[in-house]
């Protein structure tokens, strides 16, 4: 009967063992297919960001293209001002010379006819363009449009620009579709690919792939928009230009989305249906290893019987403890498991710890420490020796808790576990060898998809097929061969030490053909009924390390160059300042920058650029010769570091021989460059003990060296940084949209010095709030200048003096001039013009009542253009003054043709002209040069009485400065005649 009952019982596991294979089958496949749907699905969501973000970079690129086109053709509305053939021709070729990437450059009539053209033009060829809507882009109208193929030519994009002369009315540029396809061409995405830019009435402009059929059929999109759709088995993702009248499309097709995928799930597949394979062989085994282990799994079942009877039909204690006053609670059924009868079963823990065995009352003790760090649970087991003589084993289980009182105890429970104990040993002997084969077939199945090995006294005991495939050769099998004769030192000797489960080891093998390659070796324990040996899983790691070494090296360097890119600087300047402590020596850190480098990239192209980049990356190696360090920073800027053990005067001696480097002739594009640099220096740890600082520091002593006029080199030093402070200062606070709340005018008045009687006033710039020494006009002017700020700062200067125009009137009477001062950056960059006349309409002011003061620089950049706005500027009835005459260039020539109205003596001569002869001279032929011209001469910084009479006998009546008035406020400003004798 039991021996049927044993049998019934293996059948019965056997059956379990196949439903449990079959169950896991199935759940296999099942998180494999969602696995696999899970990955195709990510597959499509990554093609279709991929695509919205290549619409709009493309989209991106061709308004950058466009907005490039604006630069040559602002030039030539800028710099023609006749329809004169010979000029107009020669102004088209000069600025096609200096922008090849443009196919062609006209200038047109009002109704659209060519007049001038770099390419011989077809007629009508830029009518369609002159009904493109208008936009306005740097101060000027702008026109564009995508005109469709001609039978020699096709799509173009047009741009045109309106002329500020009648004739030519407009400036046009054209941008062959080939240049936009070729973009598209060479795009990273994958072949199949449709990459497609149309104008938005659905005109085909540029594509990729010329051989399928292009359409755009949506002619509701808005501008800067973007958006997706599906069609036919192509996804696409499209983009607006939020200026031009641009569409890109870009579309994927859903194919070979599909192509990809299965070729990605077909080794899952095959893999997966090893696994299964392995999974229902295992089952078969383990069902055939129950059904001989019989008569052990009755008496298993059996000694788990008579546990569970124990368990159910014992009795379980329960007990308090408060570690503190050592007092404990018990529950009734505690004197059953100890032996002591009810009345003994006192409230101390000494009661119960007398019971306890003497080799286990340590690990109690320690037991109940844990508690002063933990709250558990935490569970031991230990002996009892009860009063009757027997000795039992107990299992306590306990945790600290907060009780009703809030007081923290010990509480927990007390099982006796003898039996369970005596069975538990002996399922641990039954069970051993058939544990220890369970585990070595569960670690084969886990490492079969890859190359296996049983290593057992230097010898390979075991090989699967891929391991064969991967290290034998055909014919030849790698079983009973020495592992020797395939791994290196390393792995053998991790072999022979023995490993614990999953210990890896980076070694490499050599195949009996093929080249030898770096692996992973997972290691693990195997016993068999062979005996014990080792399980090394092979993983192949070469591919992966040369991937790791070019993303690394793509991370650290710089990909046009391969020096050391910005942050792999950091990092290796970082090491060196610390050696450079450690070692107390010196180390040296160069910024370099090239000079006028962007002149190259603008005539010659960024192609050509970069090669001249790579070829100062060689000068500055042999320059160097291994002294140092030497990385890119960006763009033309170059970082090179050069530790150094004697004093830093002879480190300097370096600096010429790279200015000397660099400055060797380049060939470049059949023409010869000669290079400059400008250099700045910082040394550690005078200027910075961290690489941030140093190269910060090394910067900006850069720029102060190109502030200095380029092509040399500076030390860093403290007021250095003083200056990049108030350099920042002015760019955030001096913002456009801050200029009301910081800045005021101050108004110095210009006197007749017979009657005292003010005659004009002169708007100054204060900044009121200013930090540090920038409130003085001498400090805060240069460096409005540098920074480029002084151009808005001017204009607001410009509309404020007109907003007070009347206020100052009604202070100093009608007639009176205000004067205000324009940079010669203001000239250069701006329209003046066009501010002066919406300056003057905004704020209602009287343009005869406006005079602009300007200094001898501001002609000297473009006269003919700063002669120009001055004649458009005077025929607006506006006054113009020539300011500091003969601090300049004092340049006769331009002067005869400026239409000046007055011309300003500086105070350099006034102030110094009683008590040196030549700058008497000089001032007294100013004065002579200004009535000669019929000008008004006003003398500025007139401190004194006597500069006073000297002037008014050589005739110049008309003064300024602080013996009449300090500039003041607008409030303080009055008619009273200032000092009359």
């Amino acid at each position: 009967m039991d021996k049927g009952a044993t049998k019934l019982r293996a059948r019965r596991i056997r059956l379990a063992l196949w439903l449990a294979a079959a169950a896991l089958s199935v759940g296999v496949v099942a998180i494999v297919a969602r696995l696999q749907l899970d990955a195709y699905e990510r597959m499509v969501g990554s093609s279709h960001r991929q695509i919205a973000g290549a619409a709009s970079g493309v989209i991106r690129s061709l308004d950058q293209d466009i907005d490039s086109s604006l630069g040559p053709l602002l030039a030539l509305r800028n710099g023609v001002t006749s329809a004169d053939p010979g000029p107009l021709n020669t102004a088209l070729a000069e600025v096609h010379a200096r922008h090849p990437e443009l196919a062609n450059f006209v200038a047109l009539d009002a109704a659209g006819n060519v007049v001038a053209s770099t390419r011989p033009p077809r007629p009508g060829d830029w009518h369609p363009v002159l009904k493109a809507p208008r936009h306005t882009a740097l101060g000027a109208s702008v026109r564009v449009s995508i005109t469709a193929a001609q039978p020699d030519l096709g799509p173009t994009v047009r741009v045109l620009v309106d002329s500020r002369v009648a004739q030519p009315a407009a400036f046009g540029a054209r941008i062959d579709s080939e240049r936009a396809s070729d973009m598209l061409r060479h795009s990273m995405l994958s072949g199949s690919a449709v990459l497609s830019v149309f104008s938005t009435d659905g005109q085909l402009f540029a594509s990729n792939r010329d051989n399928v059929a292009q359409h755009w059929t949506r002619r509701d999109v808005v501008p800067g928009a973007s958006g997706t759709y599906d069609e036919d088995s192509y996804m696409y993702a499209w983009a607006t230009s939020a200026t031009y009248p641009l569409v890109v499309r870009v579309g994927v097709d859903r194919t070979a989305i599909r192509e990809e995928w299965f070729r990605q799930a077909q080794s899952t597949v095959l893999a997966t249906l090893v696994l299964l394979l392995i999974l229902n062989g295992l089952a078969s085994w383990l069902g055939r290893a129950y059904s001989h282990q019989g008569t052990l799994l009755e008496a298993l079942t059996r000694s788990a019987r008579h546990l569970g009877d124990v368990q159910r039909s014992g009795h379980i204690g329960l007990w308090e403890a408060d570690l503190r006053s050592r007092s404990i609670l018990w529950s009734g059924h505690v004197h059953e498991i100890t032996g002591l009868p009810l009345e003994r079963m006192g409230g101390r823990l000494g009661t119960y710890y007398k019971l306890v065995h003497p080799e286990d009352q340590v690990a109690i003790v320690a037991w109940l420490d844990r508690f002063t760090d933990g709250d558990g649970p935490y569970e031991i087991e230990h002996r009892l020796c009860r009063p009757d003589g027997n000795e039992v084993r107990v299992n306590l289980r306990a945790a600290r808790i907060t009780n009703e009182e809030g007081a923290t105890i010990l509480a927990g429970t007390i099982s006796e576990i003898t039996a369970l104990h005596e069975t538990r040993q002996r399922l641990r002997e039954s069970d051993r060898d058939l544990a220890a084969s369970e585990a070595a077939y569960r670690k084969l199945l886990a490492r079969m998809p890859l190359p296996l090995l049983v290593v057992r006294d230097d010898l390979i005991d075991f090989a699967n097929p891929l391991a064969e495939e991967r290290l034998g050769a055909p014919g030849e099998g790698l079983t009973g061969r020495s592992a020797s004769t395939f791994m290196d030192s390393d792995a053998l000797a991790a072999i022979r030490a023995g490993s614990t489960d999953n210990a890896g080891v980076i070694a490499w093998l050599e195949p009996m053909r093929g080249m030898p390659f770096e692996a992973e070796l997972a290691l693990s324990d195997y016993k068999d009924s062979r005996g014990r040996g080792t399980l090394v899983i092979v993983r192949d790691v070469t591919e992966q390390r040369r991937y790791e070494e070019r993303l690394n090296h793509q991370a650290t360097h710089d990909e046009l160059t391969g020096l050391p890119n910005r942050r792999a600087l950091r990092e290796q300047l970082d090491v060196l300042v610390h050696e450079c402590i450690r070692d107390n020596t010196g180390l040296m850190v160069l910024f370099i920058d090239l000079d006028h480098f962007k002149f190259i990239n603008d005539a010659l192209g960024h192609a050509l650029g970069d090669q001249v980049l790579r070829d100062v990356t060689l000068k500055l190696g042999d320059a160097l010769d291994g002294l140092g360090h030497v990385g890119r920073f960006g763009g033309d800027e170059f970082v090179a570091m050069l530790p150094f053990s004697g004093p830093p005067a002879k480190a300097l001696d370096v600096l010429p021989r790279i200015q000397r480097a660099i400055e060797e002739p380049l060939e470049v594009a059949g023409t010869v460059q000669r290079l400059k640099c400008s250099i700045g220096v910082a040394f550690a740890t005078r200027d910075g003990a961290d690489a941030e600082t140093l190269i910060r520091n090394a910067d900006t002593a850069m720029y102060d060296a190109k502030r200095s006029g380029r092509h040399t080199w500076k030390r860093y030093s403290a007021n250095m940084h003083a200056t990049a402070m108030a350099r920042l200062t002015v760019i955030t606070r001096l913002a456009p949209a801050h200029l009301d709340q910081e800045l005021a005018l101050a108004w110095q008045t210009q006197h007749d010095s017979l009657t005292g009687k003010a005659i004009g006033v002169e708007a100054l710039l204060r900044w009121p709030m200013a930090p540090g020494d920038l409130a003085w006009p001498d400090q805060l002017i240069p460096l409005l200048e540098e920074t480029g700020a002084i151009v808005s700062i001017g204009q607001w200067v410009l509309r404020e003096a007109c907003r007070q125009q009347r206020r100052v009137v009604e202070a100093l009477g009608e007639g009176c001039r205000i004067a205000v001062n324009i940079s010669a950056q203001q000239l250069a960059h701006s329209d003046l013009v066009a501010e002066v006349r919406q300056a003057l309409r905004e704020t209602g002011a009287s343009a005869s009542a406006l005079e602009l003061e300007l200094t001898e620089s501001a002609f000297m950049n473009e006269p003919e253009r700063a002669i120009r706005t001055l004649h458009e500027l005077r025929a607006m009835g506006v006054s113009i003054a020539l300011d500091d005459f003969g601090t300049g260039y004092s340049n006769l020539t331009y002067l005869s043709r400026l239409p000046l109205d007055k011309m300003k003596v500086d105070r350099h001569f006034t102030t110094t002209l009683l008590e040196d002869t030549a700058d008497a001279s000089i001032c007294r032929s100013i004065i002579f040069l200004a009535r000669s011209l019929n000008l008004q001469v006003v003398a500025e910084g007139v401190e004194t009485q006597s500069q006073r009479e000297w002037l008014e006998r050589e005739g110049c009546v008309a003064m300024q400065g602080f013996l009449f008035s300090r500039p003041v406020p607008l409030d303080a400003l009055s008619r009273e005649p200032a000092l009359i004798r």
